[in-house]
């Protein structure tokens, strides 16, 4: 019997500062930007929760459901710590703990839990654990079941501080009344393709044949949607300590305002380059394939995709093709975010040294510069472009667990 449970904590960032804060607990909080800021919210509590304030709301939004709603700054280094120790508890059930974010994880049971019953009572045992040792407002939903997609469901079912397991007798219940968006790979814009087909339900995504899917959706995706709309995942629980290949490297950042200023744009634009470019070479990676994209401040999107000829991971030129594509471009609305992307990813010790000899100087240069900015601090050494740059706020980003 394969049992694996699902780890996910509750308003995980805003529980981290009413636990921190005694205050804030009770109150309707949201973890954002400073007020007045073109942040979304990233975290709303359970008080905010119940009176309608969701995760990626606007700040505005969030005020005018709740005026007297209080706003906390994001503190990455307070939510990293109390990650860190989940994973310590986690790891005293089973070695098979996969950081699936900062704020939830897998756990391969197998063999640790002979019955459904000692399945709950571990469940039960993890959930005191968490509360006994990160404290009394951060709690955590788990859900059990045969296989990750199921248990991810599961842990949504009973949320706040829920306990929930799926087995042969529930699971076609479960699966009929859940939405197409509580399966995780099903976002807004799949849901709309499947909408626009009629199919606004997980019964009748269990009506569509495979063939169909295939056609519509291709191999992969389509066997996907038929998978999820039976229940079925055979895909294992990925230790955290065994590395994953990482198939892009990108970052993006909202601009102060809405804007047409090119200029300002590029400025940005290069200072993202820049930290892409460090990142791929902290990884010893390299890219082919550059996307750089924009977001107007109606939320649609424009940019530009270009696989270069060899694999890269010198800023410049991934800024060198962006301000080219920009520069020409004609907005169509005010840019409120921009981004890049690489992917189509090798170990850079594959790459051959370039043929122009000013090239291979730069090559050879590069490593001497991260040096500098590795001790001295980001920056520290710049384009003189980004002598423009005003300071960028802070951003909650992504987390992978590294030892």
């Amino acid at each position: 019997m394969r049992v694996i449970f699902h780890v996910d904590m509750d308003s995980f960032f805003a529980s981290c500062e009413q636990q921190a804060c005694q205050s804030l607990r009770g109150r309707p909080i949201v973890v954002c930007g400073k007020q007045g800021s073109r942040s979304v919210i990233v975290a709303s509590s359970r008080e905010a929760k119940k009176l309608g304030i969701k995760t990626g709301m606007l700040p505005f939004e969030a005020k005018k459901i709740y005026p007297a709603i209080i706003f906390v700054e994001p503190d990455g280094a307070k939510y990293e710590n109390i990650s860190r120790r989940l994973i310590v508890i986690l790891k005293k059930y089973t070695e098979a703990v996969e950081v699936f974010s900062i704020d939830e994880a897998f756990l391969d049971m197998t063999g640790y839990v002979k019955t459904e019953a000692e399945a709950v009572s571990r469940a039960k045992k993890i959930k005191i654990e968490i509360v006994r040792e990160l404290g009394e407002v951060v709690t955590a939903s788990v859900g059990i079941a045969g296989n990750k997609l199921l248990a991810k469901l599961a842990s949504d079912i009973n949320k706040p501080d829920g306990l929930f397991l799926i087995n042969e007798q529930n699971q076609l219940e479960v699966l009929n009344y859940s939405k197409l968006t509580d399966f995780c790979g099903i976002g807004r814009r799949l849901e709309k393709h499947l909408l626009s087909l009629g199919i606004d339900s997980v019964i009748k995504l269990r009506e569509q044949p495979l063939v169909l899917l295939q056609q519509i959706f291709g191999s992969f995706c389509g066997q996907k949607l038929y998978n999820m709309a039976r229940g079925l995942d055979d895909s294992p629980v990925t230790p955290y300590f065994i590395e994953t290949a990482v198939k892009s490297v990108g970052r993006s950042y909202t601009l102060p305002r809405n804007t047409f200023d090119k200029q300002e744009i590029l400025v940005v634009l290069l200072h993202l380059c820049e930290k892409v470019g460090r990142e791929l070479r902290r990884l010893k990676l390299t890219g082919r394939t550059v996307v750089i994209y924009w977001r107007y401040a109606d939320f649609t999107h424009a940019g530009a995709r270009q696989t270069f000829a060899r694999h890269l991971n010198d800023s410049a030129v991934f800024f060198q093709f962006g301000e080219a594509k920009i520069s020409k471009f004609r907005l169509a609305r005010a840019v409120r975010l921009v981004g890049i992307q690489v992917s189509n990813l090798q170990d850079a010790g594959f790459c051959q040294l370039p043929l122009w000899l000013a090239d291979r100087k730069r090559t050879e240069l590069i490593p001497f510069l991260d040096k500098i900015n590795d001790r001295y601090g980001e920056l520290t050494v710049k384009p003189a472009f980004l002598l423009k740059l005003n300071k960028l706020r802070k951003k909650v980003g992504g987390f992978r667990l590294r030892d």
